[in-house]
């Protein structure tokens, strides 16, 4: 993705604006700026995908905005980016007109430009299985992060999860289950996040075929559903996943969901091996599980309670 910013703010030269705008210059990046107006948005030429909008000054002008931003990020064949700077009140106003899902990233003032530039990067790597081997072969993976797989047929989606969990992760993107499949005959990550209800080949059907195979058997599944009723909800748990997110998934809910999984599974494998390391005479009675907690052979509660409880999290507001 080409290094070109729309910098969407009611003056250019306000004192944080231009260095902003500096800031993001110094790192390399083509910065076009436009006031929060449609019509003057509409005729800036070759319109950037990322689009940063600083919320500051009048609030009607960007609500006015915002619909025309919502057709520009949801423009079919089209990936586009947005972020959003300002404090948490017109960061929540913006969000009760563009939904939340369509937000990449959004920043309080006053900004921590590292962070921001962060992401912006990992935009502009393209770092995603782009459903090509040259595109498998060409990824810089951090070999210290975990890798995670990320499966869904709603590309706007797709990519703010990607967005969302590029810094703390590797993360390699699918759009449909046969993808899934061919990925995976290719290489094993640490965790799918894969959505239940696909056209094709279904969440269902890919998580059952992966279940099937040696190869893949172990690897945990999150699914994402946009369906909460008692059905659907009974349908997933019945399979087993590791757990299940409702979308639309609010990007702290995923962090957070994804972040406290690892954790549980560390913990998890860190008393494995502890246990395993110890020599049990075969006359000795078992230890109870209410010793080895007194004992602090368990650590921390993982995030979330008991680890073997199945729960869903909930992505709204």
């Amino acid at each position: 993705m080409e290094r070109r910013i729309l910098f969407i703010g009611e003056t250019s030269e306000s004192f944080l604006v231009v260095a902003m705008e500096k800031t993001l210059s110094d790192a390399g990046f083509e910065v076009v700026f436009s006031h929060p107006s449609a019509h003057e948005i509409a005729t800036v030429d070759n319109l950037p995908d990322i689009m940063i909008v600083y919320i500051e000054g009048d609030e009607n002008k960007f609500n006015m905005m915002y619909p025309f931003l919502q057709k520009l990020l949801t423009e079919e064949g089209k990936n586009r980016y947005l972020y959003l700077i300002g404090n948490q009140v017109e960061i929540q106003a913006a969000y009760k007109i563009i939904p939340h899902m369509l937000v990449s990233g959004a920043f309080k003032r006053p900004v921590n430009s590292a962070d921001l530039i962060s992401q912006l990067n990992i935009i502009c790597s393209d770092h995603a299985y782009d459903e090509t081997e040259s595109g498998l072969n060409n990824i810089d993976e951090k070999p210290n992060k975990k890798s995670i797989l990320l499966v869904d047929d709603d590309s706007v989606l797709l990519r703010s999860m990607q967005t969302w969990l590029s810094i703390s992760y590797n993360v390699f993107i699918a759009s449909s289950g046969t993808n899934t499949i061919s990925f995976l005959r290719q290489r094993k990550v640490d965790l799918i996040l894969l959505d239940y209800a696909m056209p094709g080949l279904s969440g269902l059907e890919v998580f059952q075929i992966l279940k099937s195979d040696p190869e893949t058997a172990d690897i945990p599944v999150i699914f994402l559903t946009a369906k909460d009723d008692k059905d659907t909800v009974m349908k997933v748990l019945s399979v087993k996943p590791a757990n299940y997110l409702l979308k639309p998934i609010p990007p702290t809910i995923l962090r957070q969901t994804v972040g406290e999984f690892f954790k549980a599974q560390d913990d998890r494998q860190k008393l494995e091996k502890k246990v395993a390391s110890w020599k049990i005479d075969d006359d000795a009675p078992l230890a109870s599980p209410e010793s080895l907690a007194d004992a602090g052979v368990f650590g921390d509660t993982p995030a979330g309670g008991d680890s073997g409880k199945m729960g869903g999290t909930y992505g709204g507001f």
